[in-house]
């Protein structure tokens, strides 16, 4: 079975990684998700409504948002494939690191569990370094 069978967006997907890197414990302000992604602050108050309608963020008043167990879930998937990706395109391929950064972006969202899985520990086994935990 596909592990991307629950699939969401990959628009919502880079919502939910950017917000896990400006995660801190008062919350995320809008402005500062709509800084990062280079968008608006009605495009992200559109978005946010729609996360936390799907369970993934609550809202608070004045633009304070949490991402919720399985906002960060998603979030932490994302970001490890980006970050699997990145290593494999830039270290193994010799791809530019900033070539790879960028093609790892687009190809995090359609990437499984499972691939993501299998070029992890293929780099670790290739660096020396223990397999890591899986992406759940």
């Amino acid at each position: 079975m596909n592990d991307r069978s629950e699939k969401i967006s990959p628009s919502k997907e880079n919502y939910l990684k950017v917000m896990l890197g400006l995660s801190n414990e008062e919350g995320i302000r809008s402005t500062d998700i709509a800084n990062a992604l280079g968008v608006s602050k009605a495009s992200v108050s559109s978005m946010m409504n729609i996360l936390s309608k799907e369970g993934y963020v609550t809202k608070e008043r004045y633009g304070v948002v949490n991402l919720i167990l399985s906002g960060r879930n998603v979030a932490a998937n994302i970001k490890r494939r980006y970050e699997v990706l990145v290593r494999f395109l830039h270290n193994i391929l010799g791809v530019e690191a900033e070539v790879a950064a960028e093609d790892a972006c687009h190809m995090e969202h359609i990437i499984s569990s499972q691939t993501a899985d299998r070029i992890d520990r293929r780099l670790n086994e290739l660096s020396g370094y223990p397999h890591e935990t899986k992406i759940l």
